[in-house]
């Protein structure tokens, strides 16, 4: 019996000395992030929707502005329960987001054009010693007409991998810095105040394909939002306008994939769509289909096409509802 104990906690202790952080794991590119998809946001009428002014629908909110902010070399540095909403962060400093922690006094911009800006050692693997963080923290609360919805958060930028938490629960991890990163926050949240923290690594794996010929900058350099969606929500389309051989009429074609974040399937739902041309005004014909089901916690992909004679150049914008 005693064997056999001592065998077990040397196991564990083996796989934890050699546990791969996830920034250094070249099979790991997020974790519980959703998948990539059409960025839209939900208004609450077809006249808001037709301005295309994100910050006019009730279901957006920014999350641009100051954040409490620490910086450390390394990662053995980084104040690890930063997150914890107990956590006094009262002597930190602040700094905008969006933003590179550069511009702000912390660490340098790097430029090199062939070289890597960092020493190798062993790709994937990134220099423990040479590794800056940047811990962020801020506090937000949620509309009340969010009541009941599904809620996200999107990143659209940063630089180069980070964790995000959400009242102390760790919500995932993301890294491609040139690409957003989004999370459903909805079973993190809670009425009132909220915590969001976020811990930003310079470099990951991800640095190696990344090198080209520009700054080497940190941070959450784009945008930051949250938005709201009803249970059932267009959750990604997809628009094709191909022209005809003579380069006169084209069949507009949209693919519409609906999801369900229920536990309650839905039957009997109607889409509809509406192409208006850069002057606002409708052009063709209303799109629907109707008698569409969705199950529940699932997804159903749908398809709508006609043919428009002879479109004019322009800015078209499609709008699309569930009824």
């Amino acid at each position: 019996m005693h064997v056999v104990i001592l065998f077990i906690i040397f196991t564990c202790n083996f796989f934890a000395q050699n546990k791969i952080n996830d920034w250094e794991n070249s099979e790991i590119f997020g974790i519980n992030k959703e998948e990539a998809h059409n960025t839209s946001i939900p208004f609450a009428t077809v006249e808001q929707a037709k301005e295309t002014d994100w910050a006019a629908s009730p279901f957006y909110k920014t999350l641009n502005g100051k954040s409490k902010f620490n910086w450390v070399p390394k990662p053995a540095d980084r104040p690890t329960d930063f997150y914890k909403p107990t956590f006094d962060i009262s002597n930190w400093d602040e700094i905008p987001v969006p933003g590179n922690w550069q511009m702000y006094g912390y660490g340098i911009p790097i430029y090199v054009n062939v070289k890597y800006p960092f020493v190798v050692v062993n790709p994937p693997y990134i220099p423990h010693d040479n590794n800056p963080v940047g811990s962020y923290r801020r506090n937000f609360t949620i509309p009340k007409n969010w009541n009941g919805r599904e809620i996200f958060i999107n990143f659209n930028g940063v630089k180069s991998a980070f964790y995000i938490w959400v009242n102390g629960k760790k919500v995932g991890y993301s890294q491609g810095s040139m690409t957003p990163a989004e999370f459903n926050l909805t079973p993190y949240l809670k009425k009132g105040n909220n915590v969001l923290a976020v811990e930003v690594y310079r470099w990951s794996d991800g640095s190696y394909l990344e090198d080209q010929d520009m700054w080497r900058l940190s941070g959450i350099y784009r945008d930051v939002y949250l938005f709201s969606t009803p249970k059932l929500h267009i959750r990604d389309y997809f628009i094709k306008s191909n022209l005809d051989e003579n380069y006169k009429d084209a069949q507009l074609e949209i693919d519409i994939e609906l999801k369900n974040y229920s536990d309650e399937e839905f039957n009997n739902i109607s889409i509809e769509t509406l192409l208006f041309d850069d002057t606002r005004n409708q052009v063709g014909n209303k799109m629907s289909k109707s008698n569409v089901s969705v199950d529940e916690n699932g997804t159903t992909k749908i398809e709508l096409n006609q043919l428009i004679s002879n479109p004019k150049n322009g800015q078209p914008k499609h709008l699309i509802f569930i009824k």
